[in-house]
């Protein structure tokens, strides 16, 4: 691997150029070809009420500093984990789209002060695809990225998110992510973290059977034991068994506009958990015998748990010590009504919104259109087994740009981007 270094007045701007290594992704024969859909306006604001800054985490601190910007120019592993090792705060930016294989082992992003900017890729962008990709430092951001993780070949399920953060990380923000095909759960907080941010990400499609032995752990999320101050704002979950999300023992979360579709056991926390669910909107809920809410000490307003499945007279609670005000809640978070969500988070979640992969537009067109109301008496007839359910992982095209990285004003020009990617009627920088 070999780095071209270009001093600049305030800040090192590094290309990762991979030599040596091999420049291609090897994929399933089965493998299928995963493109972007057209741009059209979505039935929903252009871009999300949820920023960064709307949790508790305070987004990169550190960017106004002396930072690294480092470019991946090619969507191999090698690149990449070059881009995103060593010391010092640094920026990752992509001048391609791909595909890229973690060919079985997770990716972390092991030193603080990083942020991943997907949005700065050509389209249709960046998969991840057979490995975990975690933040296992503190102060990173990570957005604008798929990662489906698969079910990989050594027959475990445990651990194996498609999306997480590592033990003990703190002030960590993962936007517009799309996380799919996990075998524990898809996308979670990990045990003993402080101050995570999780806005605007498009869950989905755990795999139930991913070693041919009904595992039965497609799972959406996960906050782990003793997480302090977590925030989820504007996710959808979709085509999962359970954990919309799970808050296990000594949490403290802010559950807020987040939508979850085609799910059986709903939100369910340990006994001493701190919760505010506010503005929620769960459809489609598969076992009416389970409730929506179970266990834990939270705050419940304006939650709407609605067709086409679930008796209106069945309880939305069971076993809560319902609480009198909220517990848990960043400032100035504003929460929409629950009847604005759905379109909201539709329109807003995942990925490139504006730049959807076929298999990020299926979803949101099948919660659109209810597909799965025919599949209530079979849910397993509608939830996906394994990757080869689905088609097999995708292969992007390698497309290329140049990107013209600013002197200055660095936080404007990834909002700039981000905004790219999210708003139909909006131009790169």
């Amino acid at each position: 691997m070999k780095d071209n270094a270009v001093m600049n007045t305030r800040r090192t701007f590094l290309r990762s150029v991979a030599t040596g290594c091999v420049g291609t992704v090897v994929l399933s024969t089965t493998a299928q070809a995963e493109k972007p859909e057209e741009k059209q306006g979505p039935s929903g604001p252009a871009t999300s009420q949820f920023g960064l800054d709307s949790g508790f985490a305070d987004p990169a601190p550190w960017l106004d500093d002396d930072v690294s910007v480092r470019t991946v120019t090619e969507p191999t592993r090698d690149a990449v984990e070059a881009a995103i090792s060593g010391s010092g705060a640094r920026v990752v930016v992509f001048e391609t789209s791909g595909t890229i294989d973690l060919n079985g082992s997770p990716l972390k992003i092991q030193a603080d002060n990083c942020w991943v900017a997907g949005q700065t890729a050509p389209s249709p962008g960046i998969t991840f695809v057979d490995g975990r990709l975690q933040i296992s430092g503190d102060n990173c951001i990570i957005q604008h990225v798929r990662s489906r993780i698969g079910s990989g070949s050594d027959n475990t399920i445990q651990g194996k998110d498609s999306v997480n953060t590592a033990f003990a990380t703190q002030n960590n923000v993962i936007d517009h992510v799309t996380a799919a095909w996990g075998t524990d759960e898809c996308m979670s907080v990990g045990y003993r973290t402080s101050d995570t941010t999780f806005t605007n990400n498009l869950i989905y499609e755990g795999l139930y059977s991913p070693h041919g032995n009904r595992s039965e752990h497609h799972y959406g999320t996960l906050v782990g034991d003793d997480a302090d101050d977590v925030t989820l704002a504007g996710n959808v979950w979709a085509k999962i068994q359970r954990r919309t999300p799970r808050l296990k023992d000594g949490t403290r979360s802010a559950v807020v506009n987040n939508l979850a579709y085609f799910f059986d056991g709903g939100s369910n926390m340990d006994g001493d958990t701190r919760a505010s669910f506010v503005g929620n909107a769960y459809l489609g809920q598969i076992d009416t015998s389970d409730r929506v809410f179970e266990g834990g000490n939270a705050y419940f307003e304006d939650n709407t748990v609605a067709e086409p499945a679930l008796d209106p007279g069945t309880p939305k609670y069971d076993g809560n010590n319902e609480l009198d005000s909220r517990p848990v809640w960043p400032d100035g978070l504003d929460a929409m009504p629950s009847d604005d969500v759905e379109a909201h988070n539709l329109a807003n979640a995942g990925a490139r919104p504006a730049d959807r992969t076929a298999h990020d537009e299926r979803i949101v067109e099948e919660i659109r259109n209810r597909a799965g109301t025919d599949e209530l008496d079979s849910p397993y007839d509608y939830w996906v087994a394994d990757e080869d359910d689905a088609g097999g992982f995708p292969s992007l095209p390698e497309n290329t740009h140049s990107l013209n990285v600013p002197n200055s004003d660095l936080r404007e020009w990834l909002e700039d981007w981000a905004t790219a990617v999210e708003d139909p009627n909006a131009s790169p920088p």
